[in-house]
């Protein structure tokens, strides 16, 4: 056979199948992580057979991309004219998404690649490739606008944010935080980060 191999082999996409598959693997990883993943585990929970499963993922890493893909917290397109309101929207859309039970398994994934890399290595990559491309996307913008030196980071930049962001996620106490202690928050590490990232001012 000459053709290449679709994405998912067999039947044809089945929404309500993929969702509570999806639904499944979050489930399960959040519970079992790497180590007790598998197709048959997601398939238990969600009452799915393991001749379908295998019909339209290849292995458990295959699943386990297009469900974080599917649910993970990656942010959606972002442009409101200005650095600081691009940083602050970015910033929201990942405390929001990092509370949820698939930004919790994203950040499972991300811990475990430390102890399996060659298995996990693409998952990652999936995870960050969105946040680095909104990051650089932001930042070439802003230095269009000379918001930023021509020579800032993307990394530096993202690291300032998204690093902060995680850390009041994983260790903040207390009851959830409100939707305006959110934006507060997001907008204290934003300035922060433009005063550490903005051009020098001339002298007058």
């Amino acid at each position: 056979m000459t053709e290449a191999s679709p994405r998912r082999r067999g039947r044809p996409r089945d929404a309500d199948l993929e969702d509570r598959v999806f639904d499944a693997v979050l489930e399960v990883y959040s519970e079992t992580s790497w180590r007790g993943f598998t197709l048959d585990a997601v398939g238990r929970r969600a009452r799915v057979g393991r001749a379908a499963l295998y019909r339209r993922w290849d292995s458990k890493d295959d699943l386990l991309v297009q469900a974080l893909e599917a649910r993970s917290p990656l942010p959606d397109p972002i442009d409101t004219g200005s650095l600081r309101a691009d940083l602050v929207e970015l910033a929201g859309q990942l405390l929001r998404g990092y509370r949820t039970t698939s930004g919790l398994v994203s950040l499972r994934v991300a811990l475990d690649a430390r102890a399996h890399p060659e298995l996990l290595a693409r998952l990652t990559d999936t995870l960050n490739r969105s946040r680095v491309l909104a990051a650089r996307t932001i930042v070439h913008r802003a230095v269009a606008r000379g918001e930023l030196r021509a020579d800032a980071s993307v990394t530096l930049l993202l690291e300032m944010v998204t690093g902060a962001v995680l850390s009041h996620v994983l260790f903040a106490l207390g009851s959830p935080a409100t939707a305006a202690e959110d934006e507060a928050y997001a907008e204290t590490i934003v300035d922060a980060t433009i005063r550490a990232l903005a051009p020098p001012q001339p002298d007058h």
